[in-house]
């Protein structure tokens, strides 16, 4: 059984801005990949995730989240190895999984900021009536869908299914939007909007934009404004 491990609140965070989303075609940078639709003006437009994708995603996310908060990942690694979580690990999510040493502090703090991309995730897949305010972080741990993930993964992963996919596009772009504002305030130092948090709004938009399409891997997703 994953322990749960409550986190830190992370009281500030910065966002940077990557590569524009649409470009030339096989770009790796503008979050291409196998499957992709490739129009005749050399646009790219993602493909989405599955439903299946994002419960392994999810279950990855509850892994990682827990590791970051552990002096040593004793207290998951046989939950997520009886239950072949860590096939579904990204590159840089297995070294910091299974590293021996203590993770730096960057690390820590980046992959503790993954729990509000879970958030997304869960909503995806049918949690909450509403998606949750961008100006405060989640506990995981309190999300019914994340204790069923936790006592039986593989039947999570069989019962998984994604909201409406024009529901998911529609929040990804109203994530966008929202993540183009706290740029705006950031670049030109202008009062953050006291309904958006940077790091709650990056990081909830990484989750989205992952699962409709971009980015070639879950290392690799942009999250240009």
């Amino acid at each position: 059984m994953l322990e749960e491990i409550p986190g830190p609140k992370i009281e500030s965070y910065q966002g940077m801005a990557l590569p524009r989303r649409i470009g030339i075609k096989n770009d790796r940078r503008l979050g291409s990949r196998d499957g992709a639709v490739v129009l005749t003006n050399q646009e790219i437009l993602p493909k989405a995730r599955t439903a299946r994708e994002a419960a392994h995603r999810l279950l990855v996310l509850m892994a990682v989240t827990s590791r970051a908060h552990e002096e040593v990942a004793e207290q998951t690694v046989h939950w997520v190895r009886e239950n072949g979580i860590d096939a579904f690990f990204s590159p840089r999510e297995r070294v910091f999984y299974y590293s021996r040493e203590q993770p730096a502090d960057q690390d820590v703090f980046d992959f503790s900021w993954r729990a509000e991309a879970l958030v997304s995730i869960a909503w995806a897949l049918g949690e909450f009536g509403e998606f949750p305010p961008l100006n405060e972080q989640t506990d995981i741990w309190e999300i019914p869908l994340v204790q069923r993930a936790v006592d039986s993964p593989k039947d999570f992963i069989a019962r998984a299914a994604l909201r409406p996919a024009n529901e998911i596009e529609r929040m990804e772009s109203e994530l966008y939007h929202q993540h183009w504002r706290v740029r705006d305030a950031q670049l030109f130092n202008k009062p953050m909007p006291p309904e958006l948090d940077p790091g709650v709004v990056h990081e909830r938009r990484y989750g989205l934009s992952w699962l409709v399409g971009w980015g070639d891997d879950w290392d690799d997703v942009p999250t240009d404004t």
